[in-house]
């Protein structure tokens, strides 16, 4: 009786049926299979041109005298340079801004700290100051952090101090300011937003530093704002000396990374900021060690650049396709890397309490 009631149990109760096998996982990064004109396509930067539907801006050429032109003028921003070396100098809001704070009888150092991070002139000249030989250590300090650590908030708030009053009197400084006051916001906003861009992606991606990078990401186009001023002095100095626009912007990204170089080693910056600053630009970069750092700096600074400077689509393209390369991220990432940019340099820009001014075809 049991066997032939075990019969008929089994003939109306379904059999349970297994899950089916796990799939394995893959340890490569997810691609994006783009299909355009028939052809697949595995370019970061692609993937992220049809995630986005934009299309590629076409390269703006320049003719054979103009080429002469600008190398005649990055030479003369280089020699200006050279014999008229300047001093950290910050934007005039953030200076007042630092100068309020000092004043303020109960002010805290992290309150302080927050401040001068977001600007290349302070951020310099704090690590300046502890890097001399008055307050150097057993080893060099490599993020802003262990520097206002080192020195403390009195001298902190007398290097920030020296660096507002410094921007905002010395009538040199101020002159320069004022000849080319929109593009100082628009470098300013560009560092800033690459330097958190950089941080927020270490965050996603192994063995990375976010500290290290968000301070690279500072001090990387150092080099700019300097070539900036010599710009400046030049056109006030002499009427021959006439940039109009793009021209200024080219011909400062010409001479950037020399000069960015130079006052590296002139006001003892970290060495990892330096290596950033001298090497961002440069193509087939290795990608293991610290150099996973500086691929994070350069990808969040050619996405800004790309942004805000579209007709430099040629240059950026390379490096943003093979720091994607280095960092294995797909346009999928790179959307996500992009949009926290765009973000960013909304916050950095508002703060200026006006409009942007947007550069000859730019994307923001």
């Amino acid at each position: 009786m049991w066997n032939w009631l075990h019969r008929v149990l089994e003939r109306v109760t379904p059999r349970p049926q297994l899950p089916p096998a796990p799939q394995p996982i893959r340890s490569d990064p997810p691609v994006l299979r783009v299909i355009s004109g028939g052809l697949d396509t595995t370019s970061s930067f692609e993937q992220l041109l049809a995630l986005t539907s934009q299309t590629e801006p076409p390269p703006v050429p320049l003719t054979p005298e103009e080429h002469d032109r600008e190398d005649l003028l990055s030479e003369r921003v280089l020699a200006h340079f050279r014999k008229n070396r300047p001093a950290p100098s910050a934007l005039p809001a953030i200076s007042l801004q630092v100068l309020n704070l000092v004043a303020e009888p109960d002010l805290s150092l992290s309150q302080l700290t927050r401040v001068v991070s977001q600007d290349p002139a302070f951020s310099a000249a704090i690590l300046k100051v502890a890097n001399s030989p008055a307050y150097m250590g057993v080893q060099e300090t490599q993020t802003l952090r262990d520097a206002v650590a080192r020195l403390g908030l009195t001298e902190v708030g007398r290097v920030a101090g020296m660096v507002s009053a410094r921007s905002l009197f010395q009538p040199q400084v101020r002159s320069e300011f004022a000849v080319f006051g929109s593009r100082w916001n628009d470098i300013f906003a560009e560092s800033v937003a690459a330097a958190r861009g950089a941080a927020w992606l270490c965050m996603r991606v192994k063995r990375a530093r976010s500290d290290h990078a968000f301070l690279a990401g500072i001090l990387h186009d150092l080099g700019r704002s300097v070539a900036l001023r010599s710009v400046a002095a030049l056109a006030m100095t002499e009427h021959c000396f006439e940039l109009e626009g793009t021209e200024i912007d080219r011909v400062v990204e010409r001479v950037h990374v020399e000069i960015g170089g130079e006052l590296h080693a002139d006001w003892s910056l970290p060495r990892f900021c330096t290596l950033v600053a001298m090497r961002h630009h440069e193509l087939n970069l290795p990608a293991d060690g610290e150099y996973v750092d500086v691929h994070c700096v350069r990808l969040a600074s050619a996405l800004v650049q790309y942004l805000r400077q579209p007709w430099r689509v040629t240059q950026v393209k390379q490096e943003i396709d093979q720091s994607c390369l280095a960092l294995h991220l797909d346009g999928f990432a790179l959307r996500s890397l992009e949009t926290q940019l765009r973000t960013e340099l909304e916050s950095v820009l508002a703060s200026f309490h006006q409009p942007a001014r947007k550069r000859t075809g730019s994307n923001f």
